[in-house]
């Protein structure tokens, strides 16, 4: 999505060299995330950005699991989660409760449920 690329802009102009997109000209957004070729930066970086997150904030490294990194690019806000797992995780140690796992949603279960098909793809 146009924000979604807006706030990857400058982690994919340092990473790839590209010029920063700019709010003020939503044609070339539009067409930066629509083209396959000039998006797919974007996508990692928003994945990269999610994988950090939760190494960060919730002590986890998911950089081996697509569906919950898929379930994060489908619904966002990745240190938001993180935050809520790491805390969440803090209560239930204190109760003698099993931390409890990052989760995937339909997507990142889908995600991982074809990762032989999409596998085989690329």
């Amino acid at each position: 999505n146009p924000l979604t690329a807006l706030k990857m802009s400058d982690m994919v102009s340092r990473t790839t060299g590209a010029a920063p997109l700019d709010a003020n000209d939503p044609n070339r957004v539009y067409e930066t995330i629509m083209d396959p070729d000039k998006t797919l930066p974007y996508v990692a970086a928003t994945l990269k950005k999610a994988i950090d997150a939760y190494r960060t904030i919730a002590d986890y490294d998911i950089s081996r699991n697509p569906g919950v990194t898929a379930t994060l690019y489908n619904t966002g806000n990745p240190e938001m989660r993180a935050r809520f797992l790491r805390q969440e995780n803090e209560k239930r140690l204190a109760t003698g409760e099993e931390p409890k796992l990052p989760e995937e949603n339909y997507y990142g279960w889908l995600v991982n449920d074809r990762i032989a098909d999409l596998r085989a793809l690329f």
